[in-house]
């Protein structure tokens, strides 16, 4: 796996284009990795629009040290404001979007003035999302942020604690996602599936590595880094068998395709 510390020098490397020789060009018309799996997590994934609540998360009724618990219930708490001050903010965005379509511009009178009024205020839209997703992920970071400081063996090792730290990653990484920022989704995902054994069962952060790998890799390939480019396209097939494991089954149909093209060095 690209490991967490190698980040800063990879994005470094892929900044400066450093050339190398002796990697093939992108096939045009060649399948990709979207083209191959689904485009959202199936359903009734804890990965979908709907998160998990914190009032869901088990009370924890051994809690000794008072730090730890001030520091877990701190971080509950924000995680619970980012979930809710998003899905709020969402629900306001989509509203506006909706009454915008039914007034009438009578100034309007031609066509590419209607379609340049749409396509201006869509780009106000999706600025107030960027900006919402901004705030999300701002308390996301705090609430990893006070996690991080419990020290408590006994806290670190509970159903709650997990459970909590899990849903603050999965939150995190889905607004990167939506900022595109593949690093950070590698990153998190990667620590995602390292907290429990549960986790890594899920199909839908291995979907979002070969996604993000493949990615990653057409970014190495663009800066001729042959050693990057290989590492990332070896990380995006293991990926993506894993995906196609867990979320078809390994003698299903559509594990044997994506086999088979992971076999051909997709």
């Amino acid at each position: 796996m690209v490991n967490s510390h190698r980040f800063f020098w990879i994005m470094l490397i892929l900044c400066f284009h450093i050339p190398l020789l002796g990697i093939e060009p992108i096939k045009t018309g060649e399948p990709r990795v979207e083209s191959i799996l689904p485009s959202k997590p199936e359903s009734g994934s804890p990965w979908g629009d709907g998160s998990l609540s914190v009032d869901t998360l088990p009370v924890l009724d051994f809690v000794d040290e008072k730090n730890s618990q001030k520091r877990w219930q701190d971080a509950s708490k924000e995680y619970s404001l980012a979930l809710e001050g998003f899905e709020s903010g969402k629900k306001g965005i989509d509203k506006r979007r909706e009454e915008f379509k039914k007034e009438v511009f009578y100034e309007d009178r031609y066509e590419w003035q209607k379609l340049s009024r749409k396509e201006n205020k869509e780009k106000e839209f999706q600025k107030q999302i960027h900006d919402l997703r901004s705030q999300t992920t701002l308390r996301l970071v705090k609430a990893m942020n006070l996690l991080d400081k419990i020290e408590n063996p006994k806290v670190k090792e509970s159903a709650a604690y997990l459970d909590l730290k899990s849903g603050i990653y999965r939150e995190y990484i889905k607004h990167q996602e939506s900022f595109k920022n593949y690093l950070q989704v590698i990153d998190f995902t990667m620590r995602y599936i390292e907290i429990s054994s549960k986790n890594e069962m899920e199909a839908e952060p291995h979907r979002l590595l070969a996604l993000s790998y493949e990615k990653m890799e057409q970014t190495a390939q663009r800066s001729k880094n042959q050693e990057l480019y290989y590492e990332f396209k070896e990380l995006k097939k293991k990926h993506l068998l894993r995906f196609a494991e867990l979320h078809y089954g390994r003698e299903s149909k559509e594990y044997a395709t994506i086999e088979e093209k992971v076999g051909r060095d997709f």
